[in-house]
């Protein structure tokens, strides 16, 4: 297949035409970053990995919460809008508030990440990216290599923390042992709940690169403790 006809296929294909042979998933025709073609399942991973499981999990998990904050709510939603066509892990509607949460385990380049966004974005949606830990950080180093070239220049700020998030990727991290946690950079933590409630409500914000909830003064705080207990100042008792 040339390289015209695989983009043509990612214009035109439908979710459930095409099958990963491992486990009959539905699968997408990707480019990688290096422009070679690939198919990818839906959900990110395959339905017998471990990695499905935590994904499977998290879904179930968002859905729910999401459901108890009042909205009506469910998983592997298909969506499109225009040419743009989507399918969201967990999907959600609250009043006029459309809401998408993607949960991410398997690695997504920073493009992907931008381009789904974008898909949202345009069809007036909000979206969620909820990630595993190493996933989490290996995208935060990547928004980090891009803030650092596009906004500043270059160069780490002299003073002050460097927030490496950007403002168009709505991401928090998501651990679900021992217990279900969000968590992000800056000393981002908050309940599921708590966030969900927050992104619903349009109180998650992205201030100077950190994502937070209304305003970084609960982030500061933390890290002033943080500060102060490595020094030996406050006990950690």
């Amino acid at each position: 297949m040339t390289h015209a006809q695989w983009i043509a296929l990612q214009d035109s294909y439908r979710v459930g035409e095409l099958v990963m042979p491992c486990c009959s998933a539905p699968a997408i025709p990707k480019l990688s970053a290096n422009g070679r073609p690939f198919f990818a399942h839906v959900g990110g991973s395959c339905s017998t990995s471990e990695e499905s499981l935590w994904h499977m999990t998290a879904k179930t998990l968002i859905r729910s919460v999401l459901e108890d904050l009042g909205c009506q709510a469910s998983e592997e939603k298909a969506g499109e809008h225009g040419t743009n066509r989507w399918q969201a892990d967990v999907w959600a509607e609250r009043g006029p508030v459309k809401l998408a949460v993607e949960i991410q385990r398997s690695y997504q380049s920073l493009r992907a990440y931008r381009d789904r966004q974008e898909k949202y974005r345009t069809a007036g949606v909000q979206a969620l990216w909820l990630l595993r830990s190493d996933r989490y950080l290996t995208l935060t180093k990547s928004m980090g290599k891009e803030r650092l070239r596009t906004e500043l220049g270059g160069v780490v700020p002299a003073v002050g923390h460097f927030g490496p998030c950007l403002n168009e990727i709505p991401v928090a991290r998501l651990e679900l042992d021992p217990e279900p946690a969000i968590s992000g950079a800056g000393f981002f933590s908050s309940t599921v709940s708590g966030l969900l409630e927050a992104v619903l409500s349009g109180r998650f914000r992205c201030v100077d690169g950190l994502w937070c909830i209304d305003n970084l003064d609960t982030m500061h705080q933390a890290a002033q403790i943080s500060r102060a207990r490595a020094a030996g100042r406050i006990s950690t008792s």
